[in-house]
């Protein structure tokens, strides 16, 4: 008895073996590559496949590395010769998705790729290279940040500053919560339990409805502290409301100044003057319309153009105030519709339009010779 039931659960054993064994080799061999992410890989190797972002000490997060379009340094765009040589004038783009080029196939499509190739070949600034420091999401917190800690190490003879409306953001939480750092934004956090090793019981679980979720976004990610309370917009009525606030948004924005944008930036451009590095300062542009594409209402809406005219008119205080490189891009770039995707992101005829733009004002500035 005890020998024939010995018996079978070796056989059991051997079969599950041989099924683990086939399925493993069949996935490897011919699977396609949601399905090796599904019942092969580790969690921290789907991570590295499929997340755009990693965590960064004290930056919190930036680019992961070699992914896609994402150079090994964790820049958008091709690999960054370090230390920079002699004869490169190397310029750093700094903003959020509207300077990584959000929506856009590849960084050739992003204004920052744009502008390089426009100052070389149509103005013959040989040595002139633009690096992509955009990340999805930064706000002037983190690009300050990253600035001190990570781009400076690039030896940048100038950067341009892009931000405006991901600061919007940081001012929609409750007044009583509003201070110097960015309070809504959580601390970078390590998403679901470990995936089982064994690729036949990984899908058993799937047959039976476990969805055993593979990808995780930027806000589940950074999930805000619990204590904080930020706008939870409600954008139906007349006016858009922070309805668990209970305050219009316009009010909580002007109870909430852009006092720290404005430290921000000025904290940039001072780190950059005092190693003699020149700044570019724009303007943000939008287009007011609504769009049929994701978040295609967004700039459509008076407080968020309210907003940003606050901190462009920063923007413009800050240059004549610090004696830096300035262009007015929120007045100068076309607001029609085929220069947008969605109102805030640009398409390739707009990238290529603030590139055309840039090139002209730098060309004409003296600042590149």
């Amino acid at each position: 008895m005890h020998k024939k039931f010995a018996l079978s659960v070796a056989a059991l054993a051997l079969t599950l073996l041989a099924l683990e064994i086939g399925w493993r080799f069949y996935v490897t061999n011919f699977g396609a590559q949601q399905q090796k992410m599904l019942y092969l890989y580790s969690r921290a190797e789907i991570d590295t496949l499929q997340s755009l972002y990693r965590p960064l000490p004290f930056v919190n997060y930036g680019l992961t590395p070699n992914r896609d379009d994402v150079n090994s340094l964790g820049y958008r765009g091709p690999e960054i010769t370090q230390p920079k040589p002699a004869d490169r004038f190397r310029i750093v783009a700094l903003g959020g998705s509207t300077t990584y080029g959000g929506y856009l196939a590849g960084y050739e499509s992003a204004w920052p790729h744009k502008l390089e190739r426009l100052l070389v070949d149509d103005y013959g600034y040989s040595q002139v290279e633009v690096v992509n420091a955009g990340v999805p999401a930064y706000s002037s917190y983190e690009t300050a940040v990253n600035f001190l800690l990570r781009v400076q190490d690039l030896g940048p003879d100038m950067i341009i500053m892009y931000h405006a409306t991901n600061d919007v953001r940081a001012r929609l939480v409750d007044p009583a919560d509003y201070q110097g750092g960015y309070e809504l934004r959580g601390a970078w956090q390590s998403l679901g339990q470990a995936l089982p090793a064994s690729a036949l019981q990984r899908l058993f679980m799937h047959r039976l409805g476990d969805s055993l979720q593979l990808a995780f976004s930027l806000d589940d990610r950074l999930p805000p502290p619990t204590h904080l309370r930020g706008c939870q917009l409600d954008t139906s009525g007349a006016e858009a409301v922070c309805v668990n606030l209970g305050l219009a948004a316009a009010q909580v924005l002007a109870a909430n100044p852009p006092i720290y944008f404005q430290r921000n930036l000025e904290n940039i451009i001072s780190m950059a003057q005092s190693r003699d590095i020149a700044t570019l300062l724009l303007t943000w542009a939008y287009s007011p319309y609504v769009y049929d594409a994701p978040n295609g209402d967004v700039m459509s809406q008076p407080f968020r153009q309210a907003a940003v005219a606050e901190h462009n008119a920063i923007i413009r205080g800050l240059a004549e105030e610090r004696d830096t490189l300035f262009y007015d891009m929120a007045a100068n770039m076309p607001s029609g519709r085929k220069y947008w995707f969605n109102g805030v992101h640009q398409s390739e005829a707009g990238t290529s339009e603030m590139a055309r733009q840039l090139s002209g004002y730098l060309a004409g500035s003296g600042a590149l010779d």
